[in-house]
């Protein structure tokens, strides 16, 4: 696999504008089973632009895709592409090779272990047990690697026992070119292990030292805990940003944006808002977004804040459960909650936000420049794969792939388990808190 040495953008992310993203897949919709594309955006008072594209004889859990983005063009676009990411990834694939882990390795073969990957074993699953395998690329390594092929694409019911305990689409992604659905991949993985982080130290940990301490806990402790993902100013926000935080202040919500950015240093927020209406309708919804420019990524949590709400709203797709039901531990972070305590984080603003231009921000016009920063940020963590199967059906004319990125977390949208990565945040922030606490009890 070989990307393009510069691939220039029409806009803040991708190489050609929406309406031809739009002129490309609108001929897929009847072979990915779209039978309609709906605009749900004033179902709420919000207004930014969410669209579905609904596929009822979906492989998947779901029969109900959503888009969101900044016109409408952008959110049908996006509702579309994540028909057909989820289309490609569901499709049959013959392996590239049956066999063992351990047979593989002993052979000298390149191989993502299964155990080296931060989801859970699943219990049919042994080293020493032939399993199949599809062929990737890791652009770190620069070489073809062999990985599970239930991890290649994302299926729901699969040929033989998966060496996992669950299935998840992370790291699936769509785009207008191979190097754009990379970009969006990579993105998501690094969403996904800085939420855990995040959720791990400034929420879990939180929590479970004023449980254990209760008002023995010194003076400080809790809120820098809370504010090692402090929230940003909504007053330094860039012109776009701000018109889309301007549009969910207007709508008389409290909005509260955090800076979850990890050690990576890829812009990460979450954006969070609360609201009280009914006992069927979740009281908190959130979005999140990642991208090496900042403003990018601050967009991108606005307009996804937007889609759960109209979404939950709409109440049509399967995975979004009632307050009082339970869909699994996997699902939780899709389910509906049942109260919001607004004085904790992430719904309270900090004692000190940040400014917006405090968040690290690497803004390029090239979408391959956006790959290379965060590989070498991969690298330079310690991350030593980023490993790339192209899933795009024969001639389609935009781009599907997988990426899998053993060691980065994803516990917070899986309840999975977590690696080396979240023990050593949580041992750190741990032992800041200790050091904090002894500081108050000598001063």
């Amino acid at each position: 696999m070989r990307l393009r040495e510069r691939v220039p953008k029409i806009g803040p992310t991708r190489e050609v504008v929406a309406a031809r993203t739009l002129d490309r897949v609108t001929p897929l919709l009847r072979t990915v089973g779209v039978t309609r594309v709906a605009d749900i955006t004033w179902l709420d008072r919000v207004g930014i632009p969410v669209f579905n594209a609904i596929v009822p004889r979906s492989h998947d859990l779901l029969s109900v895709y959503n888009g969101k983005g900044r016109t409408r063009d952008d959110a049908r676009a996006s509702a579309i592409m994540e028909a057909v990411e989820r289309f490609a990834a569901w499709q049959p694939r013959t392996p590239d090779v049956v066999a063992s882990c351990a047979e593989l390795e002993a052979a000298g073969r390149p191989v993502l272990n299964p155990a080296d990957h931060n989801l859970a074993p699943g219990h049919a699953y042994r080293p020493d047990r032939p399993i199949s395998w599809a062929t990737g690329f890791d652009l770190l390594g620069d070489e073809e690697v062999l990985v599970p092929l239930c991890l290649a694409g994302y299926y729901v019911d699969f040929h033989e026992p998966q060496p996992f305990s669950v299935s998840t689409s992370n790291g699936l992604a769509s785009g207008n070119s191979l190097e754009e659905a990379i970009c969006h991949a990579l993105c998501e993985v690094i969403e996904r292990d800085a939420l855990t982080l995040a959720d791990l130290v400034s929420n879990r940990l939180r929590h479970m030292v004023r449980d254990k301490l209760g008002d023995r806990v010194p003076p400080g402790v809790e809120e820098r805990l809370e504010d090692r993902h402090p929230s940003v100013d909504l007053d330094t926000l860039p012109e776009s940003a701000a018109w889309f935080a301007g549009r969910i202040v207007d709508a008389g919500l409290p909005l509260v944006v955090r800076d979850l950015t990890s050690s990576l240093g890829i812009a990460t927020f979450a954006a969070v808002t609360h609201e009280s209406v009914a006992e069927t309708f979740s009281p908190g919804h959130s979005g999140y977004g990642t991208h090496p420019n900042a403003e990018v990524a601050l967009v991108r949590a606005l307009t996804e804040l937007a889609q759960s709400r109209a979404v939950d709203i709409q109440g049509m797709r399967e995975d979004i459960t009632l307050p009082q039901e339970h869909n699994g531990e996997w699902a939780e972070h899709v389910s509906r909650g049942g109260s919001v305590d607004g004085s904790v984080w992430p719904w309270r603003e900090s004692a000190r936000p940040v400014r917006f231009g405090d968040v690290p921000d690497h803004p390029s016009d090239d979408v391959v420049a956006d790959i290379d920063l965060m590989l070498g940020r991969l690298e330079l963590d310690g991350l030593y794969r980023a490993v790339v199967v192209d899933r795009t059906p024969p001639g389609f004319p935009v781009h599907v792939v997988r990426v899998i990125v053993p060691g980065l977390e994803s516990w917070a949208v899986d309840q999975s388990r977590l690696g080396r990565r979240a023990g050593a945040c949580w041992e750190a922030a741990l032992n800041e808190a200790r050091g904090r606490g002894r500081e108050a009890r000598t001063a």
